[in-house]
């Protein structure tokens, strides 16, 4: 049995609370990220590093190293005219806007890749976060694993004792972002923000024996409709002396709307060979569509992106498959005991190539790093993982 962990620390607080003279609301703000050094390791699932001991708000994650050419920044389709027809622009000020196109939603501004940049790096620090990865070649930052305190109930012994009792109180879940910029067609640049979540939860290990695993859990609309519309302000903020900040009722309505979700039919579907293993995927889009929806994908995914190339339509990820990963490990298995050492598995590199069919098709596919068949048997589970969050 699996249940989530939320810690409280109640014997502590409850007695101090009772002596508070008045009770007053400790935060309304949807984020409220911040360090500390007070949180104890937890045990890790196979597959996944262990949270360090110094940092109560760090998650485990795969290593990631991030290097692209040029071109990667480049690449505009000659569909993306006729798939801008059906987009539209939030007014959200001069400099930038967020577009929406579905479910899917993004920063457009004609500032170039390289005036962005420098604004989204310090953006992070400004909601509590810090940078853990960055790359400017391939547009692509990541920030560290961190608890949102925002999300502990608001309750008398919180409002009451502040950040005392903080440090007792865990929501038993980590947020990280990943935010990436691609040169647009006009020259300017398009931004995207997605979310991942870590979600502790106590595993029973046998009899009455019990310990906390971290286990990923899903994205948050909500907090990617945020953070756009954070960064939206403070890229308006920055280049446009006059814009006008949004008041928390503005920015309160803007993150409902752009959180919302807007029914649609399903534009990607899985394909199978006839013994039924996943052999690619079919989105019934546009090439500039298409990319967008994937790109999301392998953000969502968390994979490690080392190259990728909108013109030429592929990603080069590494990804370290579980079952690979303990296939590997028992293979080592005889030698690993001798000598009492536990060699790391590298995780193997895999191109995602998305190829156009015709103006309204395209069809994804995951190959081996040569661009021929993938030889380690990932593939299809990587089909699996990509098409969940294409659709």
């Amino acid at each position: 049995m699996i249940k989530k962990v939320v810690r409280t620390g109640l014997a502590v607080a409850l007695p101090l609370a009772l002596a508070a003279c008045s009770v007053t609301d400790f935060t309304q703000d949807r984020i409220q990220y911040e360090t500390s050094d007070s949180r104890a390791p937890l045990e890790i699932p196979p597959g996944l590093s262990s949270v360090p001991g110094s940092d109560r708000y760090a998650v485990p994650s795969r290593p990631h190293t991030v290097w692209a050419s040029q071109q990667a920044q480049q690449g505009a389709s000659q569909d993306a005219s006729a798939s801008h027809g059906s987009i539209g622009l939030l007014p959200q000020g001069d400099v930038a806007k967020i577009v929406r196109e579905g479910n899917n939603r993004w920063i457009h501004t004609q500032l170039a890749p390289e005036m962005v940049w420098p604004v989204m790096q310090d953006f992070w620090r400004t909601v509590g976060l810090s940078l853990t990865r960055q790359d400017a070649a391939t547009g692509i930052m990541e920030t560290n694993w961190a608890e949102n305190k925002a999300k502990l109930p608001q309750d008398i012994i919180r409002a009451t004792l502040g950040r005392v009792i903080d440090m007792v109180y865990s929501t038993g879940e980590r947020d990280q972002y990943r935010a990436r910029v691609e040169r647009s067609a006009d020259g300017g640049s398009d931004i995207f923000v997605t979310h991942r979540s870590m979600v502790e939860v106590v595993k029973k290990i046998g009899g009455d024996n019990e310990t906390t695993v971290w286990q990923p859990g899903p994205s948050d609309p909500e907090m990617e409709a945020e953070m756009l519309t954070r960064l939206t302000q403070r890229i308006n903020q920055e280049f446009d002396p006059q814009a006008v900040k949004q008041t928390p009722a503005e920015h309160e309505a803007e993150v409902e709307k752009l959180a919302s979700y807007q029914p649609e039919n399903s534009v990607s579907e899985l394909e199978h060979d006839a013994e039924g293993v996943a052999t690619s995927i079919f989105i019934k889009e546009d090439y500039e569509r298409a990319w967008r929806r994937l790109a999301l994908a392998v953000d969502r995914m968390g994979f490690t992106v080392e190259d990728r190339d909108r013109s030429r339509g592929f990603f080069l990820v590494r990804y370290l498959d579980q079952e690979y990963e303990e296939q590997k490990r028992s293979e080592q298995g005889f030698w690993s005991n001798v000598f009492g050492r536990d060699t790391p598995v590298e995780a193997p590199q895999y191109v995602i190539a998305l190829q156009r069919l015709s103006d309204t098709e395209c069809r994804v596919h995951v190959l081996g790093p040569d661009g021929k068949a993938d030889t380690t048997g990932v593939a299809p589970r990587i089909l699996t993982l990509l098409s969940e969050q294409t659709k």
